[in-house]
């Protein structure tokens, strides 16, 4: 995992947008014993020409086999931060498509913090492996 800071970086890009599922992942054992909802927001920067002449999803990116990805990372494991389970998810879209930069925006639910926020959350931006 890499930080983005490649101002070469594709504009193109896949997303996907509002994600969700239910997980244990909090700071504190208390927050890990009872499920909350999360979403997740991602973008998946690469050039997107060879898919738009060619109209083959070998030269795209495959968003069913990503959300498939995030959702059992997302609901078969369990983590403290935010920033490493979007961490995580950044390494498994990565290894299937080393070429990528992403964004993850993951947000927990109606956390359990003063005010009732909508939800918190984290952005992570990661820049391509090669």
């Amino acid at each position: 995992m890499r930080p983005e800071s490649d101002s070469s970086t594709p504009h193109d890009a896949v997303f996907v947008r509002g994600l969700e599922f239910e997980a244990n992942h909090g700071y504190t054992a208390a927050e890990r014993r009872a499920t909350r909802r999360f979403r997740v927001d991602l973008e998946i920067r690469r050039s997107l020409a060879g898919a738009a002449k060619s109209d083959r999803l070998s030269d795209t990116i495959d968003y069913r086999k990503v959300c498939q990805a995030v959702l059992l990372i997302g609901t078969q494991s369990t983590f403290r931060l935010l920033e490493a389970l979007a961490g995580r998810i950044g390494d498994a879209v990565q290894e299937m498509y080393p070429d990528v930069g992403i964004t993850i925006e993951l947000h927990k639910l109606a956390p359990p913090c003063p005010g009732v926020p909508e939800s918190c959350g984290i952005r992570l931006t990661l820049t391509p492996r090669s």
